[in-house]
């Protein structure tokens, strides 16, 4: 009988490498996977698709300290490949299907520590767990969910996974559906050139109301500015939240305020179909005169 290899899965957060929701995600799939972690130095919260260019990444191997779990002949290891990368949530996944699958780590960046070499294929990219939701236009500004986005456009299945609110009631339920992604191979079903982002409720397992396939919302956040003096002069910090009460029903924001956990499917395909058709009618013919590409002109 010809053994099937293991599932082998890359983990990205905009957490940072110190994220006590990295760590658990990596421990329990490293279960049922082989886990190749790549994680910021420094949280990256905010960054989009923000990639680290004309200067290099210095990638470590994350030492043990007293998280790591103690193996049975009583040391301490990871149960994970776990590496720290000087750079953005993007950067990370880059790195990680770019290089490390591709050629493992047989050099040694110039002031960074060696790791071992470990070169193989990714099956699927996880970015998370977040701290803090990222449905509807939040999708757009998410360092987490532009791991995911990274992964896709690598050819790799992506999953954003993100806790709405900092109370972490659900974390186990996020770490058991990624699970259930690997062990059942749902990552499979992931269109090319397609990612999942997912969301989970601010509530507890008890209230939790289950998963939804839905649309990703477009309200804006009711963003303002407050200004407060400082050495360096008046610094303007951004403030505000979403309308969560105003989404459209059954669109992401709606459903994730209303105790579901919503799983929204993003293109990295961008293009406006509709758009495209008028601005095609609008330039037929015209050779190298001007034209009014207006609605309606």
């Amino acid at each position: 009988m010809q053994n099937t290899p293991r599932t082998r899965v890359l983990i990205v957060n905009d957490d940072g490498f110190k994220s006590g929701n990295l760590r658990a995600l990596a421990a329990a799939l490293s279960k049922v996977a082989d886990v190749f972690v790549f994680a910021p130095e420094t949280e990256q919260s905010g960054v989009s698709q923000a990639f680290t260019v004309r200067r290099g990444l210095c990638v470590k191997q994350v030492p043990v300290d007293e998280t790591t779990p103690v193996a049975t002949d009583g040391t301490k290891a990871w149960p994970y490949e776990f590496y720290s990368v000087s750079g953005t949530p993007a950067d990370c996944a880059k790195f990680g299907l770019g290089h490390f699958a591709k050629f493992g780590l047989e050099s040694e960046p110039e002031g960074c520590a060696g790791v071992s070499s470990a070169a193989g294929e990714f099956d699927v990219c996880f970015s998370g767990v977040n701290v803090g939701e990222n449905a509807g236009v939040s999708s757009l500004y998410s360092g987490t969910v532009a791991g995911a986005r990274e992964a896709a456009l690598w050819g790799v299945p992506g999953v954003a996974l993100s806790l709405r609110g900092c109370g972490g009631d659900l974390l186990e339920t996020a770490i058991d559906f990624a699970v259930r992604v690997v062990k059942e191979r749902l990552f499979e079903s992931i269109a090319s050139g397609t990612f999942w982002n997912v969301n989970f409720p601010k509530t507890t397992v008890e209230e939790f109301k289950g998963y939804k396939a839905t649309t990703m919302a477009l309200g804006m956040f009711t963003d303002h500015y407050d200004v407060k003096p400082s050495a360096e002069g008046q610094l303007w910090l951004l403030d505000g939240d979403k309308l969560w009460d105003k989404a459209p029903v059954d669109s992401d924001d709606y459903l994730l305020h209303q105790g579901y956990a919503t799983i929204t499917p993003h293109r990295i395909d961008q293009t406006d179909l509709k758009s495209l058709e008028l601005i095609d009618e609008k330039v037929k013919g015209m050779g190298a005169r001007s034209c009014n590409l207006e609605p309606g002109a």
